[in-house]
């Protein structure tokens, strides 16, 4: 008796397109869900800047109130350069007058229309200090707000009303530089130029 053996019809070695279309899905997928999050931290490590330039700027308050028992507003008397240093925000320093609750303010402002943050450090009389990452165009609003002696925590419709109801903005605070994309930092002094 003659037993026939047929040889096993093997499938052939590799992919079939569904699982290379599942595999181009799951990739398209990670890249998508990576660029989001470096999109994310970008934005992140740019607003950085903003904070860290508001903390230094006090910080170099601190230390000349310490040597002049007076603040400035002077980059310079600070000893405070930009030069080469920022490259997202423009800073500025607004002194409180001598009946005002803050002894001065310091904000920094994106320079370019993007996604970041401003930054404004408001330091009141009584030694405290007051910081808010806020977007920039509510700047002005909150801080005229905190310039008023508003220390409490508020969301940027409250900031603005209270800004607009109040009366004071303009009246008895001293002008900030108009806000917007012709602000430009004097690469020498580190003020905040007009530009028309």
């Amino acid at each position: 008796m003659t037993i026939y053996r047929y040889p096993l019809v093997q499938s052939p070695d590799g992919f079939t397109l569904i699982e290379l279309m599942i595999v181009v899905a799951i990739l398209g997928i990670l890249v998508s869900v990576a660029t989001v999050s470096y999109n994310h931290f970008v934005i992140k490590a740019k607003t950085v800047e903003g904070e860290i330039v508001v903390h230094e700027v006090d910080r170099l308050e601190q230390v000349y109130h310490a040597s002049k028992e007076a603040y400035t507003d002077s980059f310079a008397d600070l000893g405070f350069t930009m030069t080469g240093t920022l490259k997202y925000y423009s800073t500025e320093v607004r002194m409180g007058f001598a009946t005002d609750k803050i002894s001065y303010q310091v904000r920094a402002l994106p320079v370019a229309a993007s996604a970041t943050d401003a930054w404004l450090l408001t330091s009141y009389r009584d030694g405290s200090s007051q910081v808010d990452r806020i977007p920039a165009i509510d700047l002005r609003a909150f801080s005229t707000v905190r310039y008023m002696g508003n220390a409490a925590a508020m969301t940027t419709s409250e900031a603005t009303t209270i800004s607009l109801g109040s009366g004071m903005s303009g009246n008895n605070e001293p002008e900030w530089s108009d806000t917007g994309s012709r602000l430009k930092g004097c690469q020498e002094c580190g003020r905040v130029v007009y530009h028309k």
